[in-house]
């Protein structure tokens, strides 16, 4: 049995169980939209493309990525110091932003909706969690940006429900850039991350591909438009020597060699400086998060974010006995860095 015609099935069943439970659900390998929402007369309001299209282009813009740990202790204060630390980033910035955010909590989405510098500023895809998975992903973008589509592609065999969140946006008369988040499987699936890369490349280079209604075995593709220019970012777990081909072999450029940088090297490193030190020893550092890009568009500059970054946690007191003992400790907000690239449209 092939694995389309598997995978048929599985949404077939799957679908008759929603049905029962009085519930929608989102499909494998099939775009879903959802809203995106801007702050208003002081809520989160559903957001509609403006009437009448984009027809100037920003001339650059910069896309930021980070994962903020979930499971390490102390979250809220963790997010509320990465909060700040990405406040400062851009708070002053002349760019239009994107801010792509990774192991996103319930709570991480209400913090997110109460900082007043995303209020002011961003538009948000999602004010509640995904509640079919632990964690999930998130993105912020630029209101000055002509914000026209937003949707999401849950990538088949993934555990935690991984998925690639894509926004399209307007950049003069009916180009599109397409904005894809995205968190790829963990650890030493790396034919899994594979094909989740190639998935969503499909988005980048065109319209996407789909299981054909008619033939399970064949695809389809969709009726989103083909983007003019395109860039995905994230944490790419890309942990293994097979990682470093797969952007190459999806015909995407890497921010981080196109600039000069060099693999296996300590300027690339994402993850393991700021790890424990029981898993720094066990798996070592790693270029585990990536900016990459096809079409119109080049990318200008690339820095690491979040390097040294601490959130204070204080201890529980039992006793007053213990006045002198230490209150608490700074921590990483995240065993990752982040990354900030400036991209210029061509």
């Amino acid at each position: 049995m092939t694995k389309r015609l598997t995978l048929a099935r599985k949404e077939v069943f799957a679908d008759k169980l929603a049905a029962q439970l009085g519930k929608t659900r989102r499909k494998f390998e099939i775009p879903t939209p959802q809203r995106w929402y801007h702050f208003a007369n002081g809520t989160w309001t559903s957001s509609t493309p403006p009437t009448t299209p984009s027809t100037t282009t920003p001339p650059r813009i910069s896309v930021t990525t980070w994962n903020i740990d979930a499971i390490a202790p102390a979250s809220e204060r963790r997010m509320t110091a990465a909060l700040s630390h990405l406040s400062d980033l851009h708070g002053s910035e002349d760019l239009p932003s994107i801010i792509f955010l990774q192991e996103m909590l319930d709570a991480d989405i209400e913090q997110i909706k109460a900082a007043p510098w995303v209020r002011e500023r961003f538009f948000i895809t999602d004010v509640e969690g995904n509640k079919s998975a632990m964690f999930g992903t998130t993105t912020l973008v630029d209101r000055r940006l002509d914000v026209r589509e937003v949707f999401r592609v849950l990538y088949d065999k993934a555990a935690m429900q991984r998925d690639a969140l894509f926004v399209d946006v307007a950049i003069g008369g009916d180009r599109i850039l397409r904005l894809c988040n995205t968190h790829l499987e963990s650890m030493a699936f790396t034919e899994r991350r594979r094909a989740q890369l190639q998935l969503a490349s499909t988005y980048l280079h065109g319209p996407g591909c789909i299981p054909s209604p008619s033939d399970p075995t064949t695809t389809t593709a969709t009726d989103l438009p083909t983007p003019h220019a395109a860039i995905l970012a994230g944490d790419l777990n890309a942990n293994s020597p097979e990682d470093q081909s797969l952007p190459a072999q999806n015909n995407l450029q890497d921010a981080f060699l196109v600039l000069g940088g060099q693999e296996d090297t300590d300027k690339g490193y994402t993850w393991g400086q700021q790890a424990p030190a029981h898993e720094r020893e066990q798996f070592g550092c790693s270029r585990t998060d990536k900016v990459l890009f096809c079409g119109g568009v080049e990318v200008e500059s690339l820095r690491r974010i979040g390097e040294g970054v601490e959130a204070w946690v204080e201890y529980l007191q039992w006793s007053d006995e213990e006045e002198d003992e230490e209150t608490g400790e700074n921590v990483w907000v995240s065993d990752h860095l982040g990354l900030k690239a400036v991209f210029r449209l061509v």
